[in-house]
């Protein structure tokens, strides 16, 4: 405590020297030096370094003089006796000193290795010769012990951990009973008494020339086995889904070549479709591949055209699931391509406005959206469909469990579309009701 206070260290020192002068006033008879050594070493050891020179000081000086009142100052060897005094002293407080400051550093290399620990998931354990178990606080808080209530013991530890690595640890501990060290790297699942399960891994090391002494560091690897399954999960999702791409990417080369008339028309229009399916992709990435807001893939596909000027969207926020965007976004970049060729944005007043909205209907949610041109030249009527319209009328309905219909009105097309909105969220095949 004096430690840390240097001011009260060098009082309690002066009270050690002013009790000395007190006991030799009293007992006047007491050797000049003996009754100083320990003034000056519990000066140094309980108050410090200050109050350890401060004592030093003080008794040198009363050590010369009491020696000198009793026995006087016989030449040379009564100051090699003085000089030996202070000698004596000044390596006490030396050693106490350096003794204190290598606790010290221990006890800031100590907090520091807790620190890391702590800040690293982990937490350290120990099996001594003894063969008595002990924890660091880190791991009580770990495995959701209290460190005060609940000592250590490896029955209450194996009770905890999952049953289907409890043999293979049990063994382990068996293993350094007898002097063995098992695997030095291990994981395994523990549930704490909250009722949350965790993912652990053992490091061990064995201390030589110690006996049965073995060392430990645990750390909880719940986060890493958390990621690992679902980078796991989104590798399947991803094969998944690429498999889907070759087929959407297959059918649109197929419908595409059956409506190209030349060569230099299908490159034409293939490049362009499977632009605007990297154009929703994007998004998709932006999203962590899980969903895209609708209204950002509208704009975006047209933009992609230059014509987001003429573009009036209004409707409440929707996140798109990675198929339903997809489609979407074929959808919007074919309805853009015929705008421009035969639409609204073929002329320079031509209008584009698409609303959506979310209706409530028996305890359902149904989802619409109405894509709808002003100021261009009236709709035809085509007696060869193409793939925009296999889009529009076959891929879009299905993968929003809905329908779609086309209406060719005098200022131009509408097309709407209709489905349930847990559709357009999932990419479960049953919620979208897909073949």
């Amino acid at each position: 405590m004096l430690r840390r206070h240097p001011r009260y260290g060098v009082f309690f020192s002066a009270g050690l020297v002013a009790s000395v002068v007190v006991l030799r006033a009293i007992f006047p008879d007491l050797p000049a030096f003996l009754p100083l050594y320990p003034v000056v070493l519990l000066s140094a050891f309980i108050g410090g370094r200050n109050g350890g020179l401060l004592a030093w000081v003080a008794c040198t000086v009363l050590g010369a003089y009491y020696f000198s009142q009793t026995d006087g100052f016989p030449g040379n060897w009564g100051y090699l006796t003085i000089l030996g005094f202070a000698g004596v002293c000044a390596l006490i407080v030396f050693i106490v000193d350096l003794l204190d400051r290598a606790i010290q550093r221990l006890e800031f290399e100590r907090k520091r290795l807790e620190l890391a620990l702590k800040a690293a998931n982990l937490a350290a354990w120990e099996i001594p010769p003894d063969g008595r178990l002990r924890w660091d606080e880190n791991f009580y808080h770990m495995i959701g012990l209290h460190p005060g209530k609940e000592p250590p013991s490896t029955e209450k530890f194996l009770a905890m951990v999952h049953p289907d690595d409890r043999v293979r640890m049990f063994e382990a501990r068996s293993r350094m009973n007898q002097g063995e060290l098992p695997a030095q790297k291990e994981e395994y699942r523990l549930t704490r008494p909250d009722g949350r399960m965790i993912w652990l891994e053992n490091y061990r090391a064995a201390v030589k020339g110690s006996g049965q002494h073995f060392i430990g560091i645990t750390q909880d690897i719940s986060s890493r086995k958390h990621y690992e399954r679902r980078i796991k999960g989104l590798m399947r999702e991803l094969a998944h889904r690429v498999k889907n791409q070759y087929a959407v990417i297959l059918a649109m080369v197929r419908e595409t070549n059956k409506q190209a008339r030349t060569p230099q028309e299908f490159e034409s229009l293939i490049q362009a479709r499977i632009t605007a399916l990297a154009r929703s992709h994007d998004l998709l990435v932006h999203g962590e591949w899980e969903s895209a807001d609708l209204e950002k893939l509208l704009v975006a596909h047209v933009e992609a055209f230059g014509l987001a000027d003429r573009l009036q969207a209004q409707g409440p926020s929707v996140a798109l699931s990675a198929m339903a965007a997809q489609y979407f976004g074929m959808a919007f970049h074919e309805l853009c391509t015929n705008a421009v060729k035969h639409g609204a944005f073929s002329v320079p007043d031509g209008l584009v406005s698409v609303r959506w909205e979310i209706v409530v209907d028996a305890a359902q949610e149904n989802f619409t959206l109405t894509w709808r041109e002003t100021g261009g030249p009236a709709p035809q009527q085509t007696d060869n469909p193409g793939f925009g319209s296999k889009v529009l009328h076959q891929l879009m309905p299905t993968a929003i469990s809905g329908s779609s219909e086309t209406e060719l009105a005098p200022n131009g097309l509408i097309w709407r579309v209709k489905g349930r909105l847990a559709s357009l969220q999932s990419d479960d095949d049953e919620m979208r009701g897909a073949p």
